[in-house]
């Protein structure tokens, strides 16, 4: 049986949005030392809950129904989080970035402080671990939903909001935009592409991690897997209930096509309902594309320590991650016992130890054009 539980409103589990006041005796400096963020963190009250979380099937979910429902808020979601970042990390090879952006983060620009937005925040390990590194740097890292509280760095704002409307900053702000695992995260993934092309200053660079929910045979990376039988079809009901939730999925097999300036979803309106106003710009999507897709091992089985390391980290992952998705099933019109069936089925082939397989990891960067 799972042991996952659900988040509940009543325990003493704090929960934490952007406090974006001034204090009104401060001189109105964004930034004290190195001790304070421009925006602090504040416990939301009883009241402010209701307004972001909600209660289906006994799970809780980000109160908005413009959002799909995949995960749930678990006691553990941030802890799962940060395994997430290590198994993503370590598959590239200890990079959090791409080598292209990363050499742009070590030169940095003339006049001014190089400007990075990261989606979604999650745990927030991705953006404190860059903002230590790259103190020079400015990072503004969002998300739909006030997870936890983060450690204030003078160099980061954290920002929460509905991204899915707009992302709520002017037009060529940004010299990298870094989004990871967000194809689940949104119902138009096409506006989104067009709103991080949009905050993207001429000629910089977009970096897109995926993870897509596929597993492939150890003997052939190439092929589906076939040989771990109920997960592959527990993988095929997944997919089926969150296309059914409106998510395109297609985006993690046909990613450089939707980056293509040749894309149609590039001709598309230009409005960006948050603004409520046409930008500036006319979006020509992106060029000089390169793809870095990493094997990630479903369990320890690999020879080579490194690979069997990130195989075991990953088979932890994956299986919280099954334990998580119970209530997808549910929304299916399972039922709990039949749902709760086959997250265990799938568990028993994951720790079990005998079957073998691969995740990938990809990883797209890509530059807007000049002009």
């Amino acid at each position: 049986m799972s042991d996952s539980k659900a988040w509940n409103p009543d325990e003493n589990n704090p929960v934490y949005a952007p406090d974006y006041e001034i204090d009104s005796e401060s001189d109105g400096t964004l930034f004290d030392g190195d001790t304070c963020s421009s925006h602090s963190m504040s416990t939301l009250n009883s009241d402010e809950i209701s307004d972001y979380f909600h209660s289906i099937n006994g799970f809780t979910y980000r109160n908005d129904e413009n959002l799909p429902l995949v995960f749930p808020v678990l006691a553990e979601t941030s802890q799962l989080h940060r395994l997430f970042h290590s198994v993503v990390r370590l598959s590239h090879d200890g990079q959090n970035i791409s080598p292209e952006a990363s050499k742009l983060l070590r030169r940095g620009i003339p006049n001014g402080n190089l400007k990075v937005l990261d989606f979604p925040t999650n745990c927030g390990t991705w953006a404190q671990e860059m903002a230590e590194a790259h103190p020079e740097a400015m990072f503004v890292s969002i998300d739909i939903k006030p997870l936890t509280a983060h450690t204030p760095r003078a160099n980061i704002t954290f920002e929460v909001y509905d991204v899915y409307a707009g992302i709520a900053e002017p037009d060529s702000t940004f010299d990298i935009v870094h989004a990871r695992q967000c194809v689940t995260t949104t119902k138009d993934y096409n506006l989104l592409l067009r709103e991080m092309h949009r905050v993207l200053k001429p000629g910089g660079i977009l970096v897109l991690t995926e993870m897509p929910f596929q597993a492939y045979e150890e003997s052939d990376p190439f092929k589906i897997l076939e040989s771990s039988p109920r997960r592959a079809a527990a993988l095929k009901l997944v997919r089926k209930a969150l296309t059914h939730q409106g998510i395109d999925l297609s985006v993690w097999e046909d990613m450089p096509a939707r980056l293509s300036p040749r894309h149609p979803h590039w001709t598309e309106g230009r409005t960006n309902p948050r603004l409520d106003q046409p930008t500036v710009q006319v979006a020509k999507g992106f060029h000089l594309l390169s793809v870095r897709t990493r094997l990630v091992p479903t369990g320890s089985w690999h020879p080579d320590d490194a690979q069997r390391k990130i195989g075991a980290l990953a088979r932890l992952l994956f299986s919280y991650t099954w334990k998580s998705l119970l209530p997808v099933f549910i929304m299916m019109g399972m039922s709990q016992d039949k749902a709760q069936a086959i997250v265990d089925g799938v568990l028993e082939e994951v720790n079990g130890g005998e079957t073998k397989g691969y995740l990938k990891c990809h990883r797209w960067t890509a530059r807007k054009p000049q002009s």
